[in-house]
Order: C-alpha cells, then structure tokens, then sequence
C-alpha cells in the first residue's frame, strides 16, 4: 500500500492512500509565488490544497509513484 504524507492545512499532518487521489494539479512556483499543489479525492475526503515546498515534496512522492507503475510500450 502507499500512502502520501503531508502537512494538513488546518495542522498537524494527513496519510492519504493514493488510491483516493482522483487528480493532482501542480503549478510550480516563480519569484513570490509558491509553488501549488491540489489533490482531488474520492468522495471521502475533501479535497487538499498544498503550498510551497511541502506542495513540491508531495508532487515529487506522487511523481515517483507514477514513474514506477507506468509501463512503458
């Protein structure tokens, strides 16, 4: 099983297991402008919003994860 550990944006931290990642949407960051990341989920949870460095770490875990369960033709 995987999970993503992140901060939660009202504290503390969230597991999420990335079979309830529907979408994520990253937007890097430029100058002042952190970098965002959001994660869509099933219709257990709301949906996560993440900023900054914590936004690139999850997006680079997720990114890993997709690398290693793509195949390639």
């Amino acid at each position: 099983m995987k999970f993503i550990e992140v901060a939660h944006p009202e504290g503390g931290r969230i597991v999420v297991h990335i079979d309830h990642i529907t979408s994520a949407h990253f937007r890097p960051g430029e100058r002042e402008i952190k970098s965002r990341l959001g994660l869509d989920l099933d219709e257990r949870q709301n949906e996560l919003v993440l900023f900054g460095e914590e936004a690139e770490r999850a997006w680079q875990a997720i990114r890993e994860m997709v690398v290693a369960t793509t195949v390639t033709q």
